[in-house]
């Protein structure tokens, strides 16, 4: 606050004079970068502002990935970092470094370019045990195909040498293809595709508990893309399904899931999936782990959600087929960086830890089952709630 123009005046019987001096107090950098997380589509401006302060006038400098931007057009006389059409090849990281004499600071943004370069097809494996059925070794195959009129992706895919014993029973199993549509849905807004966050290489674990107490559990491992812009994908199931549903009429349901930014590297999602069987509504609980390498470089929000509509599923008994298409969008939503509730933020501010409800709450009379993000009351044997 001692900063500023100081005037000192003397005065005589001969005249008077006056001196104007200047106090400007030395201070180290400290700089910020906007917006912190940037999506666009390829092609598109991006702008990333960087507003340095400090005394000396601090010199600035840009970043990626942990490299020096070379010095160019793209960085505006006020700091400013220009895109003027974003490629794939910008995606990454951004830093701004901010130096003067007395020290240095920086900080940081992240920017994600999406399409013409995510995968347009999947392709896969899948093997395991349902209702004590072996499936043997079954292929995966998925198109897909985005709309950004409607802002989703379609997604088509099918299933071959599905037992014709466990083909019915599988129709409710959208989990099956939970990584095909949560990695290559239409992203919009600030949300990040799974497969740029991931680079295409990560594990996601699902579980689907049925009302009734089943419980099936499926594996995936997502190896990259090949050559030929195929995402390679390998899963493995086991558990169990109603076997009402095997000769029921099903109709599934539309559906979200949210997904928690809940550690370095580490996504939890969850969804109540919900289907027609025989005209009587059906309601399953389904969460998501997954896990990636964080070195990858991009930051993702702290929530986002995957959006899943026109859901179908059929089964051919003549091919051995099992088929799955639904539309896709993912978005980022109006509290992208605030924790939901039953989670509370971690260390350092990056991400959410869930809240143990049952170590902090007195609402169960008998037994609290925590889950991610929530709890449940349990009875005891012969009540239920």
């Amino acid at each position: 606050t001692d900063a500023g123009h100081y005037r000192c005046m003397v005065e005589n019987d001969a005249g008077t004079a006056a001196k104007v001096v200047t106090l400007a107090l030395q201070s180290a950098p400290t700089v910020a970068v906007t917006p912190r997380a940037v999506a666009v589509r390829a092609g598109q401006r991006v702008l990333l502002h960087c507003a340095a302060s400090g005394e000396p006038t601090p010199s600035v400098e840009w970043w990626r990935d942990g490299e020096p931007l070379p010095e160019g057009p793209h960085v505006l006389p006020n700091a400013t970092l220009l895109l003027a059409a974003a490629t794939r090849r910008d995606t990454g990281n951004y830093s701004c470094l901010a130096r003067n004499t007395l020290g240095s600071a920086v900080a940081h943004a992240s920017l994600a370019v999406q399409g013409g370069w995510e995968p347009h097809r999947v392709r896969g494996s899948l093997v395991g045990i349902i209702n004590t059925y072996e499936l043997g070794v079954t292929t995966l195959d998925a198109s897909v195909l985005d709309d950004p009129h409607s802002g989703t992706t379609a997604v088509r895919s099918s299933i071959g040498s599905i037992p014709p014993a466990v083909g019915p029973l599988m129709r409710v199993l959208v989990a099956i293809i939970a990584p095909v549509y949560w990695s290559l849905a239409h992203a919009g807004g600030d949300a990040q595709s799974g497969f740029l966050l991931t680079r295409g290489t990560f594990r996601h674990e699902s579980q689907l508990e049925f009302a009734t107490g089943e419980l099936l559990r499926v594996t995936h491992l997502a190896r990259g893309a090949d050559a030929t812009g195929t995402l390679l994908l390998d899963s493995v199931i086991s558990g169990s399904v109603p076997e009402s549903i095997g000769k029921a009429a099903v109709l599934l349901q539309d559906f979200s899931e949210r997904y928690v930014h809940t550690g370095a590297g580490r996504l939890s999602g969850g969804s109540v999936q919900s289907f027609l069987r025989d005209g009587r509504i059906i309601h399953a609980h389904c969460n998501h782990t997954i896990v990636y390498d964080p070195s990858t470089g991009l930051q993702p929000p702290r929530v986002q959600h995957v959006r899943a509509s026109a859901v179908e599923a059929s089964f051919d008994p003549a091919l051995e087929e099992l088929r799955f298409q639904l539309r896709a969008s993912l978005d980022a939503g109006a509290n992208r960086d605030q924790c939901p509730p039953g989670f509370i933020l971690g260390p350092q501010q990056l991400y959410c830890l869930d809240l143990d409800e049952c170590q902090m709450l007195n609402q169960c009379q008998h037994k609290c089952r925590n889950s991610l993000g929530s709890y449940r009351c349990i009875c005891p044997p012969g009540y239920r709630l």
